[in-house]
């Protein structure tokens, strides 16, 4: 994960992490996700929970920042290829939580993904790519 620093927004004095843009066209702003940082499962749901910030305030693929708060629904994805190599981002949407494992102490956020609706062409349930929408 990148490093966390104090950062002035909106009049208070937060914490903010800076994630990885990208320059590979998506579909809305949308911020990173290491898909390899999965650390849990929803007993509920058995949703995939991954590792997501240190700090109250990331930035998008656009670079706008977005204060994470519990509850905060929001999209992100993270770099990939398809067969022939060529970019082909996974993307997924997912609702912030903050963090109850103590494996992870310096770890402020996780998120837990979201099933989406459609059933795109690579039938996964909670993670699909964008040639999935094309």
């Amino acid at each position: 994960m990148a490093q966390v620093y104090p950062y002035l927004y909106r009049g208070e004095l937060r914490t903010k992490q800076d994630k990885c843009r990208t320059a590979v066209p998506l579909d809305k702003p949308r911020i990173w996700l290491d898909f390899n940082e999965l650390c849990d499962a929803d007993e509920a749901s058995g949703a995939p929970i991954y590792l997501f910030s240190q700090a109250d305030i990331v930035n998008d693929s656009e670079g706008t920042d977005v204060a994470l708060y519990e509850g905060r629904e929001v999209s992100v994805f993270d770099d990939d290829l398809d067969a022939s190599h060529a970019p082909d981002p996974m993307l997924a949407d997912g609702v912030v939580i903050e963090n109850s494992l103590e494996q992870y102490p310096r770890v402020k956020w996780l998120i837990k993904l979201l099933k989406h609706e459609m059933r795109y062409k690579s039938g996964e349930e909670y993670v699909y790519w964008m040639s999935d929408l094309q």
